[in-house]
């Protein structure tokens, strides 16, 4: 199985090149061509270098990103080894973006014409990090740390290119970052292939590098006969798991902590809720003081029976007026101010914006142009279309294209459309009915005293005074009976109207509010746990087999 390391260089290929070449050459053998190749100070193109092996040296150029370059390594051969040599943004060695940013390294090419980047990654089992340079070793030694524990620690290990003369034996064995001196370690390889006899200076030098512990890291779990799965995939497929967790928990938090955010406090619901008590108790006074002081005024009055022969035909723009200055106007506006206050605290959650309006196809034949005639107007252009019903029950009442409540305004509408017109009818009906009762007992009177010579002028008026009396005595008791049921009616209605509007209101505080978790997004966590924990227990398992074959191979 072929094993994927990387040799990152922060903000420097040169170096990891360098790098990426003493720890692949060979110091027994002349310096082959490939060697100069990746050295090579000319050569500018800053696209990847993957390193494998290849019989010849030579360039595979066709990809956009990495230029592949095969070479006859007896390192990658006898390990079965490629490298990736890479350049390293000094953002990718931010602590926030956890070992993952040094494992899976990042390639951007443009994907557009405007200049936008998309992101290729190209994952590794191990990564090693080349920095020639102390002004970023403090932002990667908070990476390390912060990336980097139990097994991790083997995933990732940093080197510090400085001018050591020499460095204790066994150092960066057991540490994530290592010094080493490149310059002494080319100087040592240069030694040997000079003469072989100076062999005993090639082996100081090369051990006062430091290269020794990197070169045994770099190949440790690339055995040529491996198990099941080997011991450096089996660490990296451990990294994913633990930083998938790390991203599941994390994702969980956020979304917590935004819950917490969309919570409307305490406090300001009990702002909104003494606000609601207040307008209520305002509305109230002003349907009370409003409505009698209209049934109390002169246009009320002339509605009265004696004066209906007049203002029959004023019933209906009486009432409406009453109903448009008197009947809860000021508590019309103080709803609107109400409903503000409220979606302003939260209560209904984030506005939303209105769709914009589709066009039908088949209106565009009335789209007009400029210069054009204008369009005709018909009876359908003028008339509302879709008018709410009145009689919604509780909770279904129709959206308002203003976005407050219009309980109060619907109300109103629903009284001047249904209980005026039919008053009106009444008084026009009572009127004709008095008229027509009038009439004919009159005309009943003159016939009897044309009919009987011996009937006197007041005898005959008894009948005509008698119908006349009756019929005013029914329009008096019909008309005053429906006058006051229309106020009992419109002082009802207003009560009920502001109740239920309060109860909206209260509803909304009760229950409004309150951040919810998205359940497909739970759901989609709890699937990514118990994929995490299926990976985990099949990593065990392939230990414990492995731990087997082992133990039967020493028996």
């Amino acid at each position: 199985m072929l094993t994927g390391n990387a040799v990152l260089g922060v903000e420097d290929q040169a170096g990891a090149r360098r790098l990426a070449r003493v720890l692949l050459a060979d110091p027994l053998a002349k310096e082959p061509p490939w060697e100069k190749q990746l050295t090579d100070a000319d050569d500018n193109d800053g696209r990847a270098l993957l390193l494998r092996y290849g019989e010849q040296s030579n360039i595979d150029d066709r990809h956009p990103l990495v230029r592949t370059l095969f070479l006859p390594s007896s390192v990658l051969h006898t390990h079965n080894l490629e490298i990736f040599v890479q350049a390293l943004p000094v953002r990718a060695a931010d602590p926030a973006e956890g070992i993952s940013s040094l494992l899976v390294p990042s390639l951007e090419t443009a994907s557009s014409p405007g200049g936008r980047l998309s992101t290729v990654t190209y994952p590794v089992h191990k990564s090693l990090v080349y920095v020639n340079s102390f002004r970023y070793l403090s932002s990667l030694a908070h990476a390390v740390d912060h990336a980097m524990t139990g097994r991790e620690l083997s995933m990732v290990k940093a080197v510090v290119d400085g001018s050591w003369n020499s460095l204790e034996p066994g150092i960066g064995q057991s540490c994530a970052i290592s010094p080493i001196n490149l310059n002494l370690a080319e100087v040592a390889i240069e030694t040997l292939r000079k003469s072989l006899q100076r062999s005993i200076e090639y082996e100081h030098a090369w051990f006062d590098s430091g290269l020794p512990t990197i070169s045994t890291w770099l190949c440790t779990g690339t055995s040529t006969a491996p198990p099941a799965i080997q011991s450096s995939l089996r660490q990296l497929i451990s990294v994913l798991a633990s930083d998938t967790t790390t991203a599941i928990t994390s994702e969980e938090a956020s979304k917590l902590q935004d819950v917490r955010t969309a919570t409307v406090s305490a406090s300001t619901r009990e702002i909104i809720k003494q606000g609601i008590t207040i307008w209520a108790e305002n509305a109230h006074t002003e349907l009370r003081d409003r409505l009698s002081a209209a049934f109390a005024s002169k246009s009320w009055k002339r509605l009265a029976w004696y004066k209906l022969i007049w203002r029959v035909d004023d019933v209906s723009t009486v009432l409406l007026d009453i109903l448009q200055k008197a009947w809860l106007v000021d508590a019309e506006k103080e709803m609107v101010w109400m409903s503000g206050r409220t979606h302003q605290s939260g209560l209904l959650g984030p506005p939303k914006l209105r769709p914009p309006p589709v066009k039908d196809p088949e209106d565009e034949e009335g789209e007009q142009k400029l210069g054009g005639q204008p369009k005709q107007l018909t009876v359908e252009d003028v008339i509302v279309k879709d008018i709410p019903p009145f009689d919604t029950e509780k909770g279904d009442e129709p959206l308002s294209l203003q976005g407050y409540p219009q309980n109060i305004a619907m109300a109103r509408t629903q009284l001047s459309q249904i209980t005026i017109p039919t008053l009106q009818s009444l008084a026009q009906s009572l009127m004709l009915q008095a008229i027509s009762a009038t009439i004919l007992s009159t005309s009943i009177s003159a016939l009897i005293y044309v009919s009987i010579s011996a009937t006197s002028v007041y005898e005959a008026g008894v009948i005509a005074a008698l119908g006349t009396v009756y019929s005013l005595r029914r329009l008096q008791t019909r008309w005053e009976r429906a006058r006051k049921e229309w106020k009992v009616t419109v002082v009802e209605e207003g009560r009920r109207i502001l109740q239920f509007s309060e109860e909206q209101f209260r509803e909304v505080i009760r229950e409004g509010g309150y951040g919810k978790l998205d359940e497909i997004e739970i759901e989609e966590r709890r699937i990514a746990r118990e994929a995490v924990v299926r990976v985990r227990e099949a990593l065990e398992e392939s230990e414990d087999v492995d731990d087997g074959d082992g133990s039967r191979k020493a028996r």
